[in-house]
């Protein structure tokens, strides 16, 4: 199973159009090395520059993804939830 880093930075990389190879030039390392990294016991410095590179904080390189957001009108009140325990919560407020 791929470890929650590997899976953040490769979905940031797909959302912003780059494949690995290019995150790796902007860090300025090897792409083996960072395939390397993704694969488990990446250091702290290398991980900062992922963040770097990809313009992201690092927390974001962890959090886990929940890919449900919007709005949701409920009788005449229209609430935003940006993750999936928002949404349960209002819908079961009802």
């Amino acid at each position: 199973m791929e470890n929650l880093l590997s899976q953040n930075v490769r979905r940031i990389c797909k959302e912003q159009k780059i494949q690995l190879k290019e995150l790796a030039a902007k860090m300025g390392v090897d792409p083996a090395a960072l395939t390397r990294a993704l694969g488990g016991n990446a250091r702290l410095d290398t991980m900062q520059k992922m963040a770097t590179a990809l313009g992201v904080s690092m927390k974001s390189l962890f959090e886990p993804f929940d890919d449900v957001e919007g709005y949701i009108r409920i009788g005449e009140q229209v609430y935003q939830f940006n993750n999936r325990e928002e949404l349960n919560r209002l819908i079961n407020k009802q």
